[in-house]
């Protein structure tokens, strides 16, 4: 494991870290024990930055963690949010940081971010006076908090006006394979103001290492498997601090891992090359954040987008029966409860137009 520098903050991060989003519900339904051992393996393998969030693994991700922290001699960097779903004051913001400080098992938070960002109103409301993130700064200023940083889902522009604002200390977003070629300057903007650039959805919610061989392009040698070629594609950057793959088994975890067993390099003459290689629609798959999941009548967005991503990667709708039927056990009927309320596309973080895909999905 080798660490990069975590913008201005004096911190050095493993270039590998931990995102805690996966976690399998069969493993944590009757205790944090046996995911908690996945986490305690990623500090031995080098890892020292744990990113978290309350509502994870059915609000168990930030309890797993904690556990695993509780057991480790020496206590790791921790990442953890707040959104405005959850809070939308300073005092509620104050409050439930000091809720994820306790279940986490640390005298402070390392980082402490505020959520989800997808527009800049979004992004006003939370700093506003009274706001979110005057909890947060109360905090830092008792020594609960270390960096103030957010996550964000915003475009170029966007992010470049956060970074001016000097609010913020490091920003995490999602940037990977299938659209650095859409958001670099975004990424490009944060390391120029000084932020460090924390990656999340590294493998495109899974979809990369599902098409390995639409990806085989990333790879330095025939034997490199993708996963490590994507995450040493990232990791090699100069702009990005560190990825946050999601792992959910001991054997993911090492294999990400071993994507950092030595420095790369990436450069601009690289990323030239491989854009060219991507092609428009790319950018518009779901990488299944599973924020649109709030559907009044039921429907299992995420589900059926993740899905659809087969259509768009392979031309036709055989891979989205397979996915559907194979992996989440449900069938394309389930797209006809659509009542075109519009509910789900302001949620969704890249702004699919999740209405006409469902409408396509009930003709298969």
């Amino acid at each position: 494991m080798y660490y990069k520098p975590l913008g201005n903050t004096g911190k050095q991060v493993s270039a590998i870290s931990f995102g805690g989003m996966r976690f399998i519900e069969e493993e944590y339904k009757n205790g944090p024990e046996k995911c908690a051992e996945i986490v305690l393996r990623a500090q031995e393998l080098g890892i020292n930055y744990f990113d978290t969030a309350p509502g994870y693994c059915n609000d168990k991700s930030e309890i797993i963690i904690g556990h695993a922290i509780k057991q480790m001699k020496e206590k790791p960097y921790v990442s953890t949010k707040c959104g405005l779903w959850n809070e939308t004051t300073a005092e509620g913001a104050y409050r439930r940081l000091n809720t994820s400080i306790e279940r986490l098992n640390v005298d402070k938070l390392t980082v402490y971010n505020m959520w989800c960002i997808k527009t800049m109103d979004e992004y006003k409301q939370l700093t506003q006076p009274g706001g979110v993130y005057y909890g947060i700064l109360k905090a830092k200023e008792e020594g609960l908090v270390e960096h103030i940083c957010c996550t964000v889902h915003i475009d170029g522009k966007g992010l470049a006006q956060i970074a001016a604002d000097g609010l913020v200390e490091s920003v995490t977003l999602g940037y990977n394979a299938l659209n650095f070629a859409y958001r670099r300057e975004g990424v490009k903007a944060c390391y120029d103001a000084g932020l460090g650039v924390v990656i999340m959805n590294p493998l495109g919610g899974g979809t990369i290492p599902r098409h390995a061989e639409k990806f085989a392009f990333l790879k330095n040698s025939p034997d490199e498997s993708v996963v490590k070629a994507a995450l040493r594609f990232l990791i090699g950057q100069k702009e990005i601090s560190c990825a946050l793959p999601g792992p959910s088994s001991i054997a993911e975890l090492e294999e990400c891992v071993a994507a950092a067993d030595k420095e790369y390099t990436v450069t601009e003459e690289t990323l030239a090359a491989l854009s060219g290689k991507l092609s428009s629609e790319l950018d518009t798959l779901c990488t299944g954040c599973g924020y649109c999941d709030e559907c009044p009548v039921g429907i299992p967005i995420p589900k059926l987008l993740d899905s659809y991503n087969e259509y768009l990667l392979e031309g036709n709708y055989d891979g989205v029966k397979d996915r559907l039927m194979n992996f989440w056990d449900i069938s394309a009927d389930q797209a006809a409860k659509c009542i075109g309320c519009g509910k789900c596309e302001p949620l969704c973080t890249q702004k699919l137009p999740i209405i006409a895909r469902l409408a396509d999905l009930k003709s298969i």
